[in-house]
């Protein structure tokens, strides 16, 4: 497995940990959407919440991991032809501002339950 992002292409982890965050993301709001589907109180509703509540969890555990592996992996292949600056200062914003959602959401729902 490749660990490192070179200069033409991201590394197998990177791209392995985007897809898996993008599928527990996805299924985490799925799982709270979807109860609405059962009546309350039900086995079913119940299973949906709790599911909720440990995806997201995991989601809080995977973004860790996905900060270290972005440390540890190096700079990002540069985009060809490369964009004009309000671009890339703009999707370095949107960047960070995913990230920041990716840890405020896991720990703003834990904090809402404690």
């Amino acid at each position: 497995m490749n660990f490192k992002n070179t200069t033409t292409h991201y590394s197998t982890l990177s791209i392995a940990l985007h897809w898996l965050m993008f599928i527990l993301i996805v299924t985490v709001y799925g799982s709270i959407e979807l109860r609405e589907l059962f009546d309350k109180g039900t086995e079913t509703r119940d299973a949906f919440k709790m599911w909720h509540f440990m995806l997201g969890l995991s989601v809080l555990a995977l973004v860790s991991v996905r900060v270290v592996a972005r440390v540890v992996g190096g700079a990002a292949p540069a985009i060809q032809p490369e964009p004009v600056k309000w671009q890339d200062k703009l999707a370095k914003f949107v960047h960070l501002a995913l990230y920041v959602f990716m840890f405020a959401m896991p720990i703003a729902g834990w904090l809402i339950l404690s």
